[in-house]
């Protein structure tokens, strides 16, 4: 089912055998950018769904089609309360963690490692005397600069711990070692998955979001586009329809349980090449207008990752999943999600990454 009518089908599932679906699942993090989407589709199976969510990333308006609906239940809760999420899940055969602090530059260092570390140990407490399955949501930035393709046992080459950037996915890390050893020793049903470069319509509209939101946004008020360095970086862009289908898919499928699985498109795009695709679906003709800002002057002692491609293998063998839609499919229901949402805004809704920024963090420049 699509999340939404302007968006093309999700991937095929493959020939994999599910097990039965469980009746009722637990999302966290489920008013934000695919845990909206995740919600939807679950009730479109017929699942019932508690969607818990602490509205300081995600919104209600993201949740529209899922709020009236009989089989769904949402709480306003942050996920690291214990009790209140145990309350909450009571009856959920399965979690689907999503809920965590992505860049530690709105917020700070601390409160990324915190948030995410705390929330993943509510969640797997919670599992435990639940009995549920639990589908962590992990990271593509958890390989660091590992050498391409990213294979999911490969060995990890994160960088040094005075840049604050890998605060991100050092939280994750752990998070990824807390939920195998409690496997291994307290009997966790865990499936981890590395999701890479996942975009859509909810996505939040600013850096946050990923480079291809703050790009239409930028566009959208009429400003160039920024590209961090020369623009030569390779990711992968996975539309939000088949990052949702991989996580389905992973609470479906007993031999997922206990594995680390990478979900993410197998083609690869430069990011100079990305915001040219933005610029065509935003209709913005002419040459590329974008400006590159050189790393020297991002500050905080920015480091990127030159090459980040998924192996994809294991995803297609366990799963039965391979991601097919295009950016040329995907970045026009993205688009008219973004110009949707400034109109119900009554035009442009300002600078969500300045916004957010201010709100937020106590820290100056990117990661």
């Amino acid at each position: 089912m699509s999340s939404d009518p302007e968006v093309p089908a999700g991937a095929d599932p493959g020939t994999v055998c599910p097990m039965e679906l469980p009746p009722t699942i637990g999302v966290t993090g489920a008013a934000g950018f695919v845990g909206s989407h995740l919600c939807e589709r679950l009730l479109g199976d017929g699942r019932g769904v508690v969607g818990v969510d602490n509205l300081s990333h995600g919104t209600l308006r993201n949740l529209d089609r899922c709020l009236n609906q009989p089989g769904f239940r949402f709480v306003e809760m942050d996920c690291r309360d214990r009790r209140g999420l145990t309350r909450a899940f009571a009856g959920c055969q399965a979690i689907v963690h999503l809920a965590g602090e992505k860049i530690p530059r709105y917020g700070g260092a601390v409160h990324t490692l915190e948030a995410n570390v705390d929330g993943a140990s509510s969640v797997y407490a919670t599992a435990l005397l639940l009995d549920a399955h639990v589908v962590l949501a992990s990271t593509s930035d958890v390989y660091g600069n590992t050498a391409p393709p990213l294979r999911e046992d490969a060995e990890l080459t994160l960088g040094p711990p005075t840049t604050r950037r890998w605060a991100y996915a050092t939280s994750k890390l752990y998070d990824e070692h807390l939920a195998l050893a409690l496997a291994e020793e307290r009997g966790l049903r865990v499936t981890i998955l590395r999701l890479f470069g996942c975009y859509g319509p909810h996505n939040h509209p600013s850096w946050w979001g990923g480079p291809q939101a703050a790009f239409i946004e930028r566009l959208l008020d009429g400003e160039e586009m920024e590209i961090h360095g020369d623009g030569r970086q390779l990711r992968t862009f996975t539309f939000v329809d088949e990052t949702v289908t991989g996580v389905v898919l992973a609470l479906d499928t007993p031999d997922a349980v206990g594995e680390i699985i990478n979900v993410g498109a197998g083609t690869t795009t430069s990011i100079v090449e990305l915001a040219e695709a933005v610029q065509r679906a935003v209709g913005v003709p002419g040459a590329l207008r974008a400006v590159f800002i050189p790393y020297e002057s991002i500050g905080g002692r920015y480091q990127d990752v030159r090459r980040r491609m998924p192996d994809t293998d294991k995803a297609h063998r366990l799963l039965g999943f391979r991601a097919t839609i295009g950016l040329e499919q995907g970045l026009p229901p993205t688009v008219a999600w973004h110009r949707r949402r400034r109109d119900e805004a009554g035009g442009s809704p300002g600078r969500p990454e300045l916004e957010f920024a201010a709100r937020s963090s106590p820290e100056g420049g990117p990661e």
